[in-house]
């Protein structure tokens, strides 16, 4: 931001999942937008600055799928009916509607801004939309896609944008970080999160926590996890998690296998010793293909018990002692 007339039109902002890309790109648009930078930054106070803060910029657009968007209470008689149509990917509609706002001149004389993200909800349609304007941009344009997992976008997106990654923070900054928002037992948390410290918040969450210790006490048992018993309480809010988990808990398993410790549950060694002594090492790799699978597919209208039932019922098969 140091040189804005050698900024690209369009930049991909990728790294893990919690460590703060938003934000990042938030604040990358205000610097752009603003009238008065300091030291490249956002000053905070000039008219632009203003009018990004109350979400009425006229040259900044953001755009993110329905299900993300912040929604005031549902009209009368909408009810959950009205929650479950919200769509979980950017459709091809919301690309074509900010089409007259890259057309348009600037009104402040300076930057447009257009946010997308995550970049990897693009339906297909809507990403062939986003070329046109990609290999065309305007002039004083600075298009911002965010991603988790830029390897799922369309090969084309990718090589039309100059690829920004963000790397997982040091890990003594992450943890004054979570002690400073208050996240009980920090370490724990950053661990569980992979070193991602807004995942390690929300997953400290007393909810998530409660949710985390019963379903790691349960793949913890030696005789395998009851899968009937346990997939009967997991819902539809509960098969992202749920997935999320299991995928830790495999990796950690592997990871004890090949080199003897755990990084997300190292509060569960013992456990996840003897149950990697007892799994096959092959099946570990495969079940944790199949559990990358079904986190993708976790957001689709799948039926959340018979899922939960399989991917346990395949944890039990993985880590279940090997006959001679």
């Amino acid at each position: 931001m140091a040189d804005r007339a050698r900024l690209p039109h369009a930049l991909l902002v990728h790294g893990p999942a919690g460590i703060g890309k938003a934000q990042f790109a938030r604040a990358l648009a205000a610097a752009a937008l603003c009238e008065s930078p300091v030291r490249g930054l956002a000053c905070g106070t000039c008219e632009s600055c203003h009018w990004l803060a109350q979400g009425n910029h006229p040259d900044f657009r953001e755009v993110i799928p329905e299900a993300a968007e912040e929604e005031d209470e549902p009209a009368e008689g909408e009810g959950a009916k009205a929650e479950k149509a919200k769509s979980l990917v950017i459709k091809i509609g919301q690309v074509r509607a900010v089409a007259d706002f890259m057309s348009l001149t600037t009104h402040r004389s300076g930057y447009r801004v257009l946010l997308l993200m995550p970049a990897e909800s693009l339906h297909p349609a809507a990403a062939n939309a986003l070329l046109k304007t990609l290999e065309e941009p305007p002039p004083a344009t600075l298009i911002v896609l965010v991603s988790d997992r830029p390897a799922r976008l369309l090969p084309t997106i990718r090589s039309r944008c100059r690829l920004l990654p963000l790397p997982i923070p040091d890990t003594a900054a992450a943890l004054a970080w979570l002690r400073a928002e208050g996240v009980e037992e920090p370490e724990a948390a950053l661990a569980s999160a992979g070193g991602a410290p807004l995942l390690a918040q929300r997953l400290a969450a007393p909810e998530e926590a409660q949710f985390r210790r019963r379903l790691l006490s349960e793949l913890a048992r030696p005789g395998g996890a009851d899968a009937l018993e346990f997939a009967a309480g997991v819902d539809r809010g509960a098969v992202e998690r749920l997935v999320y988990w299991l995928q830790t808990w495999v990796q950690d398993l592997v990871r004890v296998r090949l080199a003897g410790r755990a990084r997300h549950h190292g509060a569960f060694a013992a456990a996840l010793e003897a149950r990697a002594r007892a799994s096959d090492l092959e099946a570990l790799f495969a079940l944790d293909r199949e559990l990358a699978e079904a986190r993708r597919l976790a957001a689709h209208p799948l039926n959340p018990r018979l899922l939960a039932e399989h991917l346990l019922m395949a944890y039990n098969r993985a880590t279940s002692p090997t006959k001679p």
